[in-house]
């Protein structure tokens, strides 16, 4: 029971932490920042471990509003 408990705990901690770092990271577009907000809260296990394995841009993949 307390090993649950403490994964709980662990697992609510790392999606508050992902979320707090998309949050303040100044390298994200606002609508970038929303589709990793929506990541992390609607798959939080897989949305945050791409968030820490691969950073704001995931394969150098980029929103935009034009073409580059």
């Amino acid at each position: 029971m307390t090993i649950g408990i403490a994964a709980l705990a662990l697992y609510a901690v790392a999606i508050i932490f992902a979320l707090v770092q998309i949050q303040r990271t100044d390298d994200l577009t606002p609508p970038e920042r929303l589709v990793w907000t929506l990541a992390v809260v609607f798959a939080p296990v897989i949305g945050s471990l791409v968030w820490y394995a691969l950073g704001p841009h995931p394969f150098g993949l980029r929103l935009s509003q034009g073409a580059r």
